[in-house]
């Protein structure tokens, strides 16, 4: 099925906590789009030749926050692809730019759910060591809510939710959209 959102072939980034759907939803959104699908974590591994652990481990953290701009950037600049974010993005002013100017979504879940999608958190450096992941990851949501809120223009729950049925609603959603660009 083709289908194309209210603001022509811009790009469709999806925001979130760690946990919350971004990299599965986005895979099926885009089939379901016919757009490229990005996984920037994903991206920014396979440049550096390391694991996302690895370059927070080795480079750390201002080196990843550094590549993920870059690219986040460079694919803002593209059209017709649904780039999943990494649960950090937002933590960096110039990214919210970027977001504010594509068609954003955030999705949102429970610090609960995000726990059990997350499980112990391998591979997830900010949660890397913690004694409650669950904790964890409240705490991440609560400093990082507004600035979800802020370069989104769209939301939508997770919890308890099947991918394929988030990625029909999206879908729904994007072809429901006003053609006027949203605040």
């Amino acid at each position: 099925m083709t289908s194309q959102n209210a603001r022509g072939g811009s790009n469709i980034c999806l925001i979130g906590m760690a946990g919350s759907g971004k990299s599965t939803v986005g895979a099926l959104l885009a089939r379901r789009l016919e757009y490229a699908f990005v996984d920037l974590d994903e991206e920014i591994a396979s440049q550096l030749g390391l694991s996302i652990g690895e370059i927070f481990e080795r480079l750390g953290e201002d080196r990843f926050r550094q590549e993920e701009q870059r690219l986040l950037a460079q694919r803002c600049a593209g059209e017709r692809q649904v780039i999943a974010c990494g649960g950090g993005v937002v933590t960096t002013p110039a990214n919210g730019n970027h977001l504010r100017q594509q068609t954003t979504i955030y999705l949102q879940a429970t610090p609960k759910t995000l726990a059990q999608r997350v499980g112990a958190g391998s591979g997830r450096p900010l949660l890397t060591g913690m004694a409650s992941i669950r904790r964890r990851l409240a705490d991440l949501l609560k400093e990082r809510e507004a600035l979800y809120r802020g370069a989104s223009q769209m939301a939508i729950g997770t919890d308890g939710r099947q991918p394929a049925a988030l990625a029909d609603e999206l879908l729904q959603m994007l072809t429901l959209e006003p053609q006027a660009s949203a605040p």
